[in-house]
């Protein structure tokens, strides 16, 4: 079965057009927020000055970490900062981010690369069978509300649900299509998050990228300062005819319902629903980074970022997938913790031929890892009955 990289995009009734957005830096965000506070604005003023702002380099956790404790932002102000720091975590980093150091020789760079080939194809393999919790905390900018002319005009990125799902990794890969839990009863009919779903964090879509990029360009780009130490960052480019990387999107013109095809990873596409004029299916070149640890070559981030066209229906789906040590049956693994998943799609309203895009952020906490499995102990000296 040929291994890919398959997404599910689940869109909803047409929507207002996103209004425009002022690009900041890091700098400038911090220059906001001092005069904010200067002006004795409150949580929710902050907020919405927040709403209207769009980063032109990555705001990183440490960088984030610093304005919360400078600033003490509000609940309301704190949610604005995180979905700028999510929108911009496929941006460079600030200058003073990046660490000072002189580029690994050609033979480092090769030992690097094949400890992590390493890590996909062995380290990954044989972690134990294991149950996780992948939680989604979606955000939109659907309306809200209704008017009695119609739709609102506008409305900032807000919430738009959880959703938690079970995870089951057996022999070496994640079972996406379980047809019961650890239990032994059937799933539930659990709801799904809108917008860009990803799948195969646990190795397949490592191994996918690595593939495709070896056809692609794989190269050498900075290195990273981050709070675990430096990391080797590498940048790679795969085109479209290497790509396995499948972007699958459906939906109804000016319809109230929602409808796709749900997509996983290593599943044939060849969807009939998909049918239709603002429905998409294919697999577009993509780009991204693979951030290393250089002394064992195991992955501490990637980023993966479709090249789709203005004119598509779907005009942008990028994920990012932050790897941590976490703790299986008291042996630590290198396993999937955070992930941002970012789409932005057009639809049109009934009676109205203007596009209207949509933008949806999902961020996912991969939580509660425990081994999967039974025990079992022998006595040898059992009373009688």
């Amino acid at each position: 079965m040929r291994k890919t990289i398959l997404f599910a995009i689940l869109m909803a009734m047409a929507l207002p057009c996103r209004a425009a957005m002022h690009p900041v830096t890091v700098q400038q965000l911090h220059e906001t927020l001092a005069a904010q506070r200067a002006a004795n604005k409150s949580d929710g003023d902050i907020a919405q000055q927040l709403n209207s702002l769009e980063l032109t380099e990555q705001l990183t956790q440490p960088a984030l970490d610093r304005i919360s404790v400078e600033f003490k932002p509000g609940p309301k102000t704190v949610l604005s900062l995180k979905l700028l720091a999510d929108s911009s975590a496929f941006l460079e980093p600030l200058a003073g981010e990046l660490l000072a150091k002189a580029p690994p020789i050609a033979a480092e760079q090769r030992a690097m690369m094949k400890s992590f080939i390493n890590f996909v194809a062995v380290t990954q393999h044989h972690m134990p069978d294991f149950l996780a919790t992948r939680l989604t905390d979606s955000y939109d900018n659907t309306p809200e509300s209704v008017t009695h002319s119609g739709w609102a005009p506008h409305t900032d990125l807000h919430p738009a649900g959880t959703f938690s799902h079970h995870i089951v990794y057996r022999n070496g890969e994640e079972v996406l299509d379980r047809q019961s839990d650890s239990s032994g009863a059937k799933p539930k009919n659990e709801p799904t998050p809108m917008g860009l779903v990803s799948f195969g964090e646990f190795g397949p879509a490592l191994g996918v990228i690595l593939t495709d990029a070896s056809k692609g360009i794989l190269k050498w780009s900075h290195w990273e300062q981050t709070a675990a130490g430096p990391v080797a960052v590498f940048h790679y480019e795969v085109p479209q005819a290497a790509s396995h990387y499948t972007v699958n999107y459906c939906c109804v013109r000016g319809s109230q319902n929602s409808a796709g095809a749900v997509g996983l990873y290593g599943m044939d596409a060849s969807n009939a629903s998909l049918d239709g004029s603002d429905s998409y299916h294919g697999t577009p070149s993509y780009h991204g980074n693979l951030y290393l640890d250089p002394a064992t070559g195991a992955v501490l981030r990637v980023t993966v970022e479709s090249d789709l066209k203005p004119s598509n229906p779907i005009m942008r789906a990028a994920t990012s997938v932050q790897y941590g040590p976490v703790e299986i049956g008291g042996k630590s693994y290198i396993c999937p913790v955070h992930s941002i998943a970012i789409s932005l799609t057009k639809s049109h309203a009934k009676g109205d031929m203007s596009d209207r895009e949509i933008l949806r952020i999902n961020e996912v906490s991969f939580t509660d890892y425990h081994r999967f499995g039974s025990t079992s102990r022998i006595l040898t000296d059992v009373p009688p009955q």
